[in-house]
């Protein structure tokens, strides 16, 4: 989930053609609010989200599929220790352009209603903006902004700064509860965040590739 780097400091980019190379192998999620991105079609990505010491725990399955869509099958253990299967799904109208259009998608999260949210729809929109330091020229800051159904709240958000392409800040709101993190991408198919919300520290581990 590593957005295209190496570009060196004398290659400048269209922000158009940024915000294609960009969005490859993002999906719709920061943590867990979703966003205005999509994974492309034929990218498939698994990752998992848990706290040590804790029997709570979220794993998800995502595609990308058709040009617009893409989905991903949410697994949620609960205190019994079993994984319980739901289902999330988005439409993305626009991908977001560096610095002229957000992304926008609108979509269905937990249609199962296993997760602590709760079944809901939303309609996010993602900003993205360049950056012209010497380590994150060629990584966009995403900042995300959505509405959704659930009862917790109307509004959610969520930012994605680089510090360069290997290391982000991350933060997000999802209404209810504060998170904020930092994301390791040591390899373009690999991500390592660390989460820090009210409960505790959670980690979580990431695969993406593409058939």
């Amino acid at each position: 989930m590593r957005r295209p780097g190496g570009y060196g400091a004398g290659v400048r980019l269209s922000p158009l053609v940024l915000a294609l190379l960009s969005s490859v192998a993002h999906a719709d999620r920061e943590i867990r609010v979703p966003m205005g991105r999509k994974l492309l079609e034929g990218q498939v990505r698994i990752e998992a989200l848990f706290q040590p010491g804790e029997e709570r725990a979220q794993a998800w399955l995502g595609a990308g599929f058709l040009q617009s869509y893409d989905g991903e099958i949410n697994f949620v253990r609960n205190e019994g220790g079993q994984w319980e299967p739901t289902l999330d799904l988005a439409y993305n109208f626009t991908p977001p352009i560096t610095d002229i259009a957000p992304g926008i998608s609108v979509g269905l999260l937990d249609l199962a209603n296993k997760t602590e949210g709760g079944r809901a729809g939303y309609l996010a929109m993602t900003y993205r903006y360049g950056n012209v330091g010497d380590l994150n020229q060629d990584v966009p800051t995403d900042l995300t902004i959505g509405f959704w159904s659930r009862k917790s709240g109307l509004l959610f958000f969520a930012v994605s700064l680089p510090i360069s392409d290997k290391l982000l800040f991350l933060a997000e709101h999802d209404s209810l509860r504060l998170a904020g993190g930092i994301e390791l991408r040591p390899v373009p198919f690999a991500t390592f965040k660390a989460v820090f919300e009210r409960g505790g520290t959670l980690f979580s581990a990431g695969l993406t590739t593409r058939f």
